[in-house]
């Protein structure tokens, strides 16, 4: 297995988050899981300690060393906490400082918060597989590996630590034709101290009918259009001529650009909502939302897109001091806060075995509304979409009003759950 210095030098997409307060940036995401069985914290500790040898980029921490902030080896052993000590881990400010990896219990329930130096929604899935496979092994359930899984003993290889990111600096890029000049509704954060509302949708794609049916493999051309509607119904005070729901739709790159690298690898595209549900047929608005967004998915569009990222992250990392280099970042962010009304994240189908996944009830990410008031995310998980949406408004009228959409225009989809959450607070040690 190759050193952990690999992953002590911090990639350039994911680097940049260390210089990101939280209260103003998506420093964080995290992954839900839920089981058929209680959860044995000790197991599960046991679990997360004999991987962290083999997810070594996992085990790391934030350190400042002059006027940057490094990632350094996590000394310490992995400690599950029960749910109700997390807002306390959070004021703590230790999210970060001791470890940017953190797991928390609540009865058949696991909660795993990671901060985005250390890889993204999609990297991080073999990572969440792997514990729940040692876990279920530990407690003596009946699991089989069908090679999918990472296991303690698999061998390491050195694209794992690979910033793919950065190779894409170097291949033939062209600027996508952009398709419309459109400004984005900017919705006001509604959030209650550090406390948000999360709500999950499931969708059975088995059930979906009509033509929504041809999108199911694309989950955000049916997402946005039909939230984009919910909202605007929900705010119609920002309704103005001109104005445009635009979802900032993250894009995992390593279905465009293959690699095995576990370290954050996206880019971002913007999707405007420009002709209504009411106003058109859906065949009309679905195939229009497709096209805009496939326009900007073809390889040498999204080259162009990481290229200029690259530039923008590079002229942050060379700025002087450690307080330049936040104030740099939280000025890029606001601008692309101020560029689109919602976000948007797919991380595409779940893949374990059936062995394993037969003990799996939930597995889904969650992203935090800090950058905008709601964040979304998608999931494919045993036959269903799995739709998370996390809000600033701790209400629930958006997402109502969006199910009852999906179902009006034959997408059977029902909320499943709805709760309270926070944020893991992280603040570069300025």
């Amino acid at each position: 297995m190759s050193s952990i210095t690999e992953y002590l030098a911090p990639d350039l997409l994911g680097s940049t988050y260390l210089y990101s307060d939280s209260s103003k940036a998506n420093t964080s995401f995290g992954f839900v899981v839920s089981m058929t069985m209680a959860v044995d914290t000790s197991l599960l500790e046991q679990a997360l300690n004999g991987l962290m040898p083999r997810f070594p980029h996992v085990c790391l921490k934030a350190v400042r060393e002059g006027d940057s902030v490094v990632l350094a080896k996590r000394t310490a052993p992995v400690r599950v906490l029960p749910i109700g000590e997390r807002e306390n881990f959070s004021g703590s400010g230790s999210f970060g400082r001791d470890s940017l990896f953190a797991v928390f219990v609540n009865h058949k329930t696991m909660y795993f918060d990671f901060h985005r130096a250390l890889t993204d929604e999609k990297g991080i899935v073999p990572f969440v597989r792997a514990v729940l496979y040692r876990y279920l092994q530990l407690g003596g359930y009946d699991v089989e590996n069908d090679g999918s899984v990472i296991t303690a003993d698999s061998e390491y290889h050195d694209i794992e630590a690979d910033d793919a990111f950065v190779k894409l600096d170097d291949i033939p890029a062209s600027r996508p034709i952009w398709y419309m000049d459109a400004k984005a509704v900017n919705l006001p954060h509604r959030q209650q101290e550090n406390t948000f509302r999360v709500t999950r949708i499931h969708v059975p794609l088995a059930k979906v009918k009509g033509e929504a049916r041809l999108y199911t493999g694309m989950p955000s051309t049916i997402v946005s259009p039909f939230f984009s509607q919910a909202l605007l119904e929900e705010y119609p005070e920002y309704d103005v001529q001109g104005e445009y729901m635009i979802s900032y739709i993250q894009i995992n790159l390593r279905q465009y650009f293959p690699t095995t690298t576990l370290r954050p690898f996206y880019v971002n595209v913007p999707l405007a909502y420009n002709r209504r549900l009411p106003e058109y047929p859906v065949a009309t608005v679905l195939m229009s939302q497709k096209k805009f967004l496939e326009a900007q998915l073809k390889t040498d569009a999204l080259a162009y897109n990481a290229q200029r990222k690259i530039s923008l992250l590079e002229d942050i990392l060379d700025r002087r001091t450690l307080e330049d280099k936040s104030a740099a970042m939280h000025e890029m962010l606001g601008t692309k806060s101020m560029e689109s009304t919602y976000s948007l994240c797919n991380v595409g189908n779940v893949i374990m075995p059936d062995s394993m996944q037969q003990y799996v009830t939930e597995f889904y990410p969650l992203v935090p509304p800090v950058l905008f008031p709601f964040s979304i995310s998608t999931i494919n998980l045993k036959g269903d979409l799995v739709i998370t949406v996390s809000s600033s408004d701790i209400g629930n009228g958006t997402c109502r009003r969006f199910v009852s959409l999906l179902k009006q225009y034959g997408v059977h989809a029902y909320i499943s759950d709805s709760y309270l959450y926070s944020t893991l607070k992280y603040k570069p040690e300025l």
